[in-house]
């Protein structure tokens, strides 16, 4: 039933409709219909002599009310006729069922049921009934109902291929589409029929959903009900009850269970209608939508296909697991995803902390404001996150740069803010749709919860302890007080609504967990969680944003400025891949911040070369490593009777410490006078006291010496340039994850040294000191059992588990035709060399001798050092 869209205001046809027709006339127009359509011209020959009688019927059924038209069309179950309220002067339209020969109940039946369903309803977009009737021909009960006429009119199908439809117009048409599938869904009924021929557009674009035969109430999940379609729109789960299969492909039907008829049913008829669309879209000489659009309507289309995807149905390199875990589960769903492809939802209506136009605010990062919520403000309040404030970001390297007095605290509400950023960006993304639609606000709640909370489990020196052991693991500590009940940060994280009325996070504990256990490579975790744990943990993750920038900034550093961080945002993308049959997602970049993400890769490097690996420091953190290997050889040498186990009574005395000390209302491990502090942080004099208390003479030693700024000196260093084998031989051991091994590297090392100084009959003439006093005291020293040396080796630091991965930019010829991204992501060849090399140029292997014996350790020969070292690996 084709008609003209002239763009004029959508309203019924007006009093000027036609004049009351004879029976003839009537006859004549509906014979036309029946011998236009081939499916219906022997019908005709049964069908066509019932006519008269029925006329005649539903004159008497309209009671005067209705004078009766010309036909406008004949569809499988019904005769639609034009007829005018006599009242009103309004022209309408009126469908009664077809006298079918052994069909009579069946479609009389399903247009009563299709009129109760319409009347039901009450929505813009859906047909409107304005009476509905009964009436006998021959001892039949059959239906009839009037409804609305609309004679300004496209199918859906003649609207997207019409010129001047532009793709506002098809966008909002589809917005409204939505809704009334929503609204019909909202209220407990599924339509089973969407198709396009069953979608009419109005001017205005405005869509009406027609033709409710089919159409169900979910309430009643008893016994069987009638179910069917059009071939090509039913849904895979609703095939396997068709049973009668007729000439005409439109009038598929068959008996289902009801319980087994699903909404789903109308996601996927939605979805092939809009697949439909676009097809015919691709057809015009020109594609009236950008490429953009065209990609996000694909793929919102694919994810309504309820995970029923053909072999070619697949998009954006997601496999066809991918679209089963990311299908739609209700109508609501993919409305909203409409909305934001229209702009009639906005993120950051929903989400103020996206939105930097804040009334209240803070400054937590030098590139960004953060905008500081209430539900933020109550995250913060939490004594677990307020303890953050008391451990320094970068342990004791004040002790090297007086100005690394940053906490954790400060870090955590930088990467939130980098995250805000990071999210807003993913959603702007220009050519890649994926992050905007598959993110759904308890995702992006869920990603800006694990920013806040994914450093809760640090403590003071937590890092320089984990590379002792990981019985220090801040991140076990973090699951642990995550999954506490008595956790009050876990509260607030879950909390709906706040105190005051405002909303809260609402998000569960355990998806804050599954996200940061996701696995990238691995592709373990849900697609949606491994997208939010690369934002957090990968190669241009927010949380190396905000620490590159905000070290750099707060040592009087450099390097952190060569990160363009605004063009990084603008280049930030979402990269995705068939892996078999698993989809391998990661954050990424488009190529043209190839070089932008890229200087992320320097800028980490250089400090590591100036600042983390720095000579000094790397002297406080073997001093560090020794004191908590000390502490653990302790605990082995008690739990041999006990058998408690050691890593639960490492953990169970950390943990109680540190709950200890919250529980005082104090920001750090234990109650320290700020007197006694001098340089450090009083939470890393604090952390330093407890293992003193529990590491033995050597360790108490060894922490007056770090908080005497007594530090152990250089006395050699190994590189892999000057002697690799040794090199490689030292870090493997110290790699160990084995305490043992490496406490015993360490104490055979002192010992072998010792030997060798003891062997040497001549000593060098330069040392500048008594030289038999100064062999005597450092043989003396070892004698008592003093720690004298110490050895220390960097360890690879990769900085994510996979590397930086470059969406190639798309020529001009492809870009125009093509759905997905042409190209597969490239892999920076860049990022790795640096990450490789990192450990390779600026990774050392060090010697330190106890401050007060360095200078005579440093006068020996450097065959003698190296002599012992190897022994020390032999050993081991």
């Amino acid at each position: 039933m084709p008609g003209t869209n002239s763009g004029a205001p959508p309203q019924d046809e007006g009093k000027e409709g036609e004049e009351p027709k004879t029976d003839e006339e009537i006859l004549d127009s509906i014979r036309a219909f029946y011998e236009r359509q081939p499916s219906l011209q022997e019908c005709w020959v049964v069908e066509g002599p019932n006519l008269p009688a029925i006329l005649l019927r539903l004159r008497e059924a309209l009671q005067g009310q209705y004078e009766l038209g010309t036909a406008l069309g004949v569809g499988g179950g019904g005769i639609v006729l034009r007829v005018r309220d006599v009242e009103l002067g309004m022209m309408r339209a009126m469908k009664f069922s077809r006298p079918s020969p052994g069909k009579r109940d069946l479609l009389a039946a399903l247009l009563a049921s299709e009129s109760e369903r319409l009347v039901q309803l009450s929505h813009p977009y859906l047909m409107r009934v304005h009476t509905r009737g009964a009436y006998l021909v021959e001892g039949w009960q059959m239906a009839f109902y009037v409804m609305d006429l609309h004679t300004d009119f496209l199918t859906a199908d003649q609207f997207v291929t019409s010129s001047g439809v532009g793709e506002s117009d098809i966008l909002q048409m589809l917005e409204r589409l939505f809704e009334a599938v929503t609204y019909m869904h909202s209220k407990g009924q599924v339509h089973l029929d969407i198709k396009p021929e069953n979608v009419l557009v109005r001017s205005g674009n405005e869509p009406v959903l027609i033709d409710f035969g089919f159409a169900k109430v979910l309430t009643d999940d008893s016994g069987t009900t009638l179910v069917g379609g059009t071939e090509g729109y039913i849904h895979p789960d609703a095939l396997v009850f068709i049973v009668e299969a007729e000439t005409d492909p439109n009038r598929l039907r068959g008996e289902a269970l009801r319980r087994a008829v699903k909404p789903a049913w109308d996601l996927y008829s939605l979805g092939r209608t809009l697949l439909r669309l676009l097809r015919l879209l691709d057809e015009r000489p020109s594609r009236p939508v950008s490429l953009y659009t065209h990609r996000y309507l694909k793929l919102l289309a694919y994810r309504l296909l309820d995970g029923h995807n053909g072999m070619q149905e697949t998009l954006l390199g997601l496999s066809h697991r991918a679209f089963s875990e990311l299908k739609y589960e209700g109508a609501t769903a993919a409305l909203l995803d409409i909305r934001k492809l229209t702009g009639s939802y906005n993120i950051e209506t929903h989400i103020p902390e996206l939105n930097p136009f804040q009334s209240e605010t803070i400054q937590a990062s030098t590139f960004s404001t953060t905008p500081f919520t209430p539900r933020v403000k109550h995250i913060f309040a939490q004594p677990e996150f307020a303890s953050l404030g008391g451990f320094t970001q970068l342990s004791l390297l004040n002790l090297v740069f007086p100005t690394a007095t940053h906490t954790r605290l400060e870090h955590s509400l930088g990467a939130f803010s980098a995250m805000c950023r990071y999210v807003t960006a993913l959603s702007r993304d220009p050519i890649n749709p994926l992050f905007r639609q598959i993110m759904r606000e308890e995702d992006i709640l869920a990603a800006l919860i694990v920013a806040l909370v994914h450093d809760i489990g640090h403590y003071s020196l937590a890092h320089d302890l984990e590379d002792a052991d990981l019985l220090f693991s801040h991140e076990k500590r973090g699951v642990a007080m995550l999954t506490s009940e008595s956790s009050t940060l876990r509260k607030a994280i879950e909390r709906e609504r706040l105190e005051d009325g405002d909303p809260g996070w609402n998000v569960k504990v355990a998806r804050v967990l599954a996200i940061l256990r996701a696995n990238v490579p691995k592709m373990e975790g849900t697609v949606r969680d491994r997208i939010i744990h690369a934002m957090i943990d990968g190669p241009i993750d927010a949380d190396k944003l905000d620490y590159i920038v905000r070290d750099s900034t707060n040592l009087g550093l450099p390097y952190g400025s060569v990160i363009d961080v605004e063009r990084l945002l603008r280049v930030l993308t979402i990269v995705s891949r068939e892996s078999g049959v698993h989809t391998y997602v990661n954050l990424g970049i488009h190529e043209k911040g190839r070089v932008t993400a890229e200087a992320v890769a320097f800028a980490r490097y250089a400090l590591y070369g100036s600042v983390y690996w720095h000579h000094a420091y790397r002297s406080v953190k073997a001093m560090l490593q020794r004191v908590a290997l000390e502490y653990l050889a302790i605990v082995e040498a008690s739990d041999r009777t006990k058998k408690t186990g050691v890593g639960k009574i490492v953990t169970t005395d950390l943990y109680q410490s540190l709950a200890s000390a919250s529980a005082k209302a104090t920001p750090h491990l234990l109650a320290v006078s700020s007197s006694s502090t001098g340089q450090l942080h009083p939470g890393d004099v604090a952390m330093l006291e407890w293992l003193a208390e529990r590491s033995g003479n050597g360790g108490r030693e060894l922490v007056d010496l770090i908080q005497e700024r007594r530090l152990f000196k250089r006395v050699l260093v190994v590189s892999r340039w000057g002697n690799e084998g040794l090199w490689r031989s030292v870090t493997t051991v110290m790699a160990d994850e084995r305490r043992s091994r490496k406490l015993d590297f360490q104490r055979n090392f002192q010992s072998f040294m010792l030997e060798a100084v003891e062997e040497l009959s001549e000593l060098p003439v330069h040392t500048n000191f008594i030289v038999a006093d100064a062999r005597t005291n450092f043989l003396a020293g070892g004698v008592r059992g003093n720690i004298m040396t110490l050895v220390d080796a960097t360890r690879p630091r990769p900085g994510a588990t996979s590397g930086l991965e470059i969406v190639q930019e798309e020529d001009r010829r492809r870009a125009k035709v093509d759905e997905a991204p042409p190209n597969r992501p490239e892999k920076s060849s860049l990022w790795p060399a640096v990450q490789e090399s990192l450990h390779e140029s600026l990774g050392k292997v060090r010697v330190f001798c106890h401050p007060d014996h360095s200078r005579f350790i440093s006068a020996l020969d450097r065959s003698v050092i190296e002599g012992a070292l190897e022994q020390a690996v032999d050993s081991v």
